[in-house]
């Protein structure tokens, strides 16, 4: 129902209209209208001279087109035709970019493919060793993925993990605890950013031994002293958490800590089940959810990029299998299996029967990867990060796009 002020709105479109037709009307109940509506007070009152009617014009379409969205009851953010004003709707996409290149092109194939989606491309290129240096992982066209991203403005910041063992001995203990190594590491890691062009760099250090919580944020401290005066983006991802006690693998990430000296943390919200568990979802949605909750009372939510997948595992009592979506969607074919669906997960799974027995396999689609991104507009995240390219669904861009964009 229109208000006393959308009414007066409808009375001056319906004065001003007759106006501009010929019809003529004292000044006075236009003035009066306009005083109603606080536009213009009695000194500037609207004339009939020729220099009131530039004025007259310009109230006419911003009524207008006020009384329009009143009577049509337009959402404030959809402009006619039914498309989304940009605004701050657009949420940024990093994708995580892995491959032996002669082996596998996915990721490379799916950067060329969905670039102009993709703000940030992460190739996973080295691992930061014990002693701080930096070993690199192959790649054939290192050169050429550099040059397609800049030429195309994607932004590109390089991955780097840890070496591991599993034990308080392990590579990333011995760096943390050393300030020579630390010292080695972050020197090693400005000269690999800017020798190759990166924007910056993303540190992804996991099984870190919780008793390295201080030392591994010590180690985030003095990474971003040298790279972010420089203006290089400084990110790190963290492993998820619903406390400081049931998960031993992510206590070492200290969120509130943290987000003091990076610029992104990538939540890795995937693997709720994987080759340690029995089957179950990749990223049950009430799983996702309740650690995205807990990592906001710590985390600033401009700085959060949730983790979405673009795998799943294939369970068995032959083992367990990681298979990206094309596999599933060939294994499901193959055995004529019917695909379900998880409405509390909000996932899609199916079973199928080989000379193993029964198989399980729970995997991402892009219906699922919409129930994520709504997470990411609930919550006004800065984005999500995909690892990786090459493993999604082919129309998980388009729901990206609908949803995020």
């Amino acid at each position: 129902m229109l208000n006393r002020k959308s009414v007066i709105s409808i009375m001056l479109v319906l004065l001003l209209t007759a106006n501009m037709f010929g019809v003529a009307f004292a000044a006075s109940p236009v003035d009066d209208l306009l005083k109603q509506l606080g536009g213009v007070n009695s000194a500037g009152a609207v004339s009939q001279s020729n220099s009131s009617s530039g004025l007259k014009d310009l109230l006419l379409g911003l009524v207008f087109g006020t009384l329009l969205n009143k009577v049509f009851n337009l959402p404030g953010d959809v402009l006619p035709g039914g498309n989304k004003s940009q605004g701050n709707t657009n949420k940024e996409v990093i994708g995580f970019y892995a491959e032996n290149w002669a082996a596998d092109p996915a990721s490379f194939n799916s950067l060329k493919q969905h670039y102009n989606t993709i703000d940030t491309v992460s190739p996973f290129w080295g691992t930061v060793n014990g002693d701080g240096t930096i070993t690199t992982r192959a790649s054939d066209n290192k050169a050429e993925l550099l040059k397609f991203a800049h030429d195309h403005k994607v932004k590109t910041t390089v991955l780097l993990n840890n070496a591991k063992s599993g034990t308080s001995s392990s590579p990333v203990h011995q760096l943390l605890n050393n300030p020579e190594n630390r010292t080695n590491a972050v020197a090693n890691i400005e000269e690999y950013v800017k020798t190759n062009d990166f924007a910056g760099v993303n540190i992804d250090f996991e099984l870190v031994p919780q008793e390295d919580r201080d030392q591994l944020t010590m180690f985030m401290k003095e990474l971003a002293e040298r790279l972010r005066p420089q203006g290089f983006t400084v990110a790190v991802s963290v492993f998820p958490k619903q406390d400081e006690a049931t998960n031993d693998v992510a206590i070492a990430y200290d969120y509130a800590e943290l987000a003091k000296y990076a610029d992104q943390i990538i939540i890795m919200t995937y693997d709720n089940h994987g080759e340690w568990s029995g089957p179950g979802p990749v990223a049950d949605i009430r799983w996702v959810e309740s650690n995205l909750k807990y990592a906001l009372q710590f985390i600033p939510k401009n700085k959060i990029y949730l983790g979405i997948a673009g795998y799943g595992y294939d369970w068995s009592s032959g083992g367990t299998q990681s298979l990206d979506y094309t596999n599933a969607m060939e294994t499901a074919t193959k055995y004529g299996a019917n695909i379900s669906w998880d409405d509390a997960a909000k996932t899609p799974y199916f079973k199928y029967y080989d000379a193993q027995g029964e198989h399980q396999v729970w995997f991402e689609n892009s219906r699922s990867l919409g129930y994520k991104l709504d997470l990411v507009n609930k919550y006004d995240l800065k984005g999500v990060a995909l690892w990786r390219l090459g493993q999604e669904a082919p129309d998980y861009w388009q729901t990206i796009q609908e949803k995020l964009h």
